[in-house]
């Protein structure tokens, strides 16, 4: 691991750190025991491209679109337009982050929701619903 800075020092300097976090590289920091990496939005934007959100769809007889999102398979949605379900899967799915956000102990410590996380937080990340809505590859 790269090094760690004391927490104390950190604190000290709190200006100088952000400032190293946002143009030069992630900075680690101890406090106790206790080990926190720390990154720009950018940095970590880059770090959770990688987990990416597919959506899969049916067209039914009455010419509507249902889908899913395969990752989080739980958040269903449906639309007269593809567009329209992207729409409503991406309204769903930032509505899913922020509960996952206001309970994250609960849900990361729930088996069936914990591989959640890393999607979760590349959502919270984005600006507006539009921006999660580009996410989705189909």
């Amino acid at each position: 691991m790269q090094t760690v800075l004391n927490a104390t020092d950190v604190r000290a300097n709190f200006g100088g750190f952000i400032d190293t976090i946002v143009r030069e590289k992630p900075q680690a920091i101890k406090r106790n025991r206790d080990v926190i990496m720390a990154f720009s939005k950018q940095q970590l934007k880059e770090l959770l491209s990688v987990y990416e959100l597919t959506f899969e769809y049916d067209q039914d007889e009455d010419g509507r679109y249902a889908g899913s999102i395969e990752q989080i398979e739980d958040i269903v949605a449906d639309g007269e337009s593809l567009e329209e379900l992207r729409s409503e899967l991406a309204r769903q799915l930032v509505e899913y982050a922020v509960d996952y956000e206001n309970n994250y102990s609960q849900y990361y410590n729930t088996p069936n929701r914990h591989k959640h996380s890393p999607y979760v937080l590349r959502v919270l990340l984005e600006d507006d619903i539009d921006a999660v809505s580009r996410m989705f590859h189909a």
